[in-house]
């Protein structure tokens, strides 16, 4: 076997061990890459949202409006409640108004009396979140009329429903006051002839009764009540029928004779009186107003206020002096 000089043997090369720098690219680039590429997925989705949610966008809402006006005038017409806004800002900002921040305040306290046409973008102002802009009202301008605040007294009118039991009938309606004081607009104010209480029903009823405290009806927004409830008495009883009598005697009320002395009447009442009334029980008495003589009708005390004078059959009675 041939000897080799001991100068020809070869050793392999050793590879030199990495530094630090080295091992910490390693770890960076080459340790772990599938979880390190999902990471900078995630990442970049995340960035392309934040930035999504950042870039400014319009967006139309819905406003309320709240006007302020003159403490003496009111606004007698119906301009819009709510408005159209068109507003710029970031989406996440725009997300979380609420209904709080969605209120345009109208300042016309410094108005007269008359017509006004109100241009939103110079009197309308909102309290909006840093950010966001108004750029836009769709409408752009509302008419207002502003009236001056008055006081009057206005009629009530019982409101009647339904008809009483058969053989009654309504003999007197009397609210407890005539009138109520509304409180509005001159325009609207002075244009309401009465207002309504609410329904009273009488379908089947035989006897008087009170309807008590009875809400008084104004259907138009503008005007208010100061005395908003009224008691009604209502006066029912049997139907009544009218009966002509004749032979019925007729004096002056200061006991004086007049011509004719006797007269011929219609009287109304229930039949259960009329029926017994005889013509002798009848007296027909003159109440003398300057050249005026007014009739009035006596009865024997049982039939007082039951039965009511209709017509006297004579044009023209003459005093006898």
């Amino acid at each position: 076997m041939p000897f080799q000089d001991e100068d020809e043997v070869t050793t392999p090369d050793r590879r030199p061990a990495p530094n630090r720098a080295q091992k910490l690219l390693r770890r960076i680039f080459l340790e772990d890459w599938s979880l390190k590429l999902l990471s900078l997925a995630i990442a970049v989705v995340l960035w392309m949202l934040v930035t999504g949610q950042n870039e400014p966008v319009t967006a139309h809402v819905n406003v309320q409006l709240n006007f302020i006006r003159p403490q003496s005038l009111e606004i007698s017409n119906d301009p819009p409640r709510t408005v159209d806004v068109m507003l710029t800002g970031s989406r996440n900002k725009l997300d979380h108004l609420t209904s709080l921040d969605l209120v345009a305040t109208v300042d016309i306290s410094d108005q007269r009396a008359g017509e006004r046409v109100l241009r939103l973008a110079d009197k309308a102002q909102i309290a909006l979140p840093q950010g966001i802009n108004v750029d836009g009202f769709q409408p752009s301008a509302i008419p207002i009329r502003l009236e001056e605040i008055v006081e009057r007294q206005v009629t009530i009118e019982p409101k009647l429903e339904g008809k009483p039991a058969d053989g009654f009938q309504v003999y007197s309606v009397r609210p407890s006051k005539g009138s109520v004081v509304v409180r509005g607009p001159a325009g609207r104010v002075n244009a309401l002839q009465k207002v309504m209480t609410e329904s009273i029903w009488l379908a089947g009823r035989k006897e008087s009764f009170t309807a008590s405290n009875l809400a008084i009806d104004v259907p138009d927004p503008k005007i208010d009540l100061l005395e908003p409830v009224v008691s009604v008495d209502i006066e029912i009883g049997e139907r009544r029928v009218e009966k002509n009598l004749s032979g019925g005697s007729v004096s002056m009320s200061q006991g004086g004779k007049v011509e004719p002395a006797t007269t011929a009447v219609t009287l109304e009442g229930v039949p259960s009186l009329l029926d017994t009334l005889k013509a002798e029980e009848v007296r027909i008495v003159l109440d003398s107003v300057g050249e005026t003589l007014t009739p009035r009708l006596e009865l024997p005390a049982a039939l007082k206020g039951k039965v009511i004078l209709k017509t006297v059959h004579v044009s023209k009675f003459v005093p006898l002096r």
